[in-house]
């Protein structure tokens, strides 16, 4: 089978070629302004997934049966204040990719998002209603229809709060962040109304593979086993990577007025993921004590 992963250097992208079958012909597709990735398992290629004509260059070259568009504009405070930017990113190069996918008749994986979710009812199910509260989430709805209606088999992923450890200049994470700031004694302010299903990116790598694998369709919930405020979060990241705790301050979402909207509880039912997919979901303590182990 040959795969087709779009932001193939993305924390995402990373674990899925680290997670792959050897049965798998995996293509990769970076962004253009990167330096050409080294030591990941994809042959890889430079394009922007905004170009129609770059990217049928991509599929011609890959000829892919199943693709994983992973590739996005991830930071929702960015997506907030650059609209037109995310905007073309997100929902039109999800419209350029799912156009090559019918065109060359390539199945469609789409990584979506916990963010299409105004976080007031968890634990939500993939058959609750989307309804999200900030621009990122509006985006992220909105290539999901895109997926949806494009004309090729497609399945939807929606993970929540990803964590691990990134390709050398891509974007870090919230465990990244926690990590090099106690590693240089700086105090963290970290929310304690805000709650969350933290996901191990390898994790959430090995449901993607047994949704292509099971040929799986429809939307998939993948979230972490723990139920946690970001506050609890942090504080098992000082504990996983032996740090001081005492360097962790509670505060309420309301000490960052400066951020776009969050809504407050987005954690998933993953009984879909469980009973489809055969997988259970991953605690935190496995999920960051692989990470220090991988370090």
């Amino acid at each position: 089978m040959r795969v087709l992963i779009t932001g193939s250097t993305g924390l995402l992208g990373c674990a899925l070629q680290a997670q792959a079958g050897a049965d798998r012909q995996l293509y990769g597709v970076f962004h253009p302004a990167r330096a050409l990735p080294k030591a990941l398992r994809a042959a890889q290629r430079p394009a922007d997934v905004t170009s129609a004509g770059a990217m049928r260059e991509v599929f011609a070259w890959a000829k892919p049966d199943v693709v994983i568009h992973a590739a996005a504009i991830g930071s929702v405070d960015f997506a907030e204040k650059n609209r037109a930017q995310t905007h073309a990113v997100n929902v039109g190069g999800t419209t350029v990719v799912a156009a090559c996918c019918k065109d060359f008749g390539a199945r469609l994986i789409y990584i979506s998002s916990n963010a299409v979710f105004d976080g007031t009812q968890p634990l939500y199910s993939e058959t609750d209603p989307v309804s999200p509260i900030n621009y990122y989430g509006e985006l992220k709805v909105a290539a999901e229809q895109i997926a949806a209606t494009c004309g090729v088999p497609y399945a939807i992923v929606r993970p929540i709060l990803l964590y691990g450890w990134p390709y050398p200049d891509e974007r870090g994470n919230l465990v990244t962040t926690w990590v090099k700031a106690l590693r240089e004694h700086q105090r963290q302010s970290v929310v304690d109304n805000v709650y969350s299903k933290p996901l191990p990116a390898q994790a959430c790598a090995a449901a993607v593979w047994e949704i292509v694998n099971r040929n799986c369709s429809g939307t998939y919930h993948v979230a972490g086993a723990d139920h946690v405020s970001l506050h609890q979060f942090a504080l098992a990241v000082a504990a996983a990577f032996e740090l001081d705790p005492a360097l962790i301050q509670a505060v309420p979402d309301s000490f960052f007025p400066q951020l776009a909207p969050r809504p407050r509880d987005t954690s998933f039912d993953t009984s879909k993921m469980e009973r489809d997919l055969g997988l259970q979901p991953v605690s935190l303590t496995s999920g960051l004590g692989q990470m220090k182990a991988g370090a």
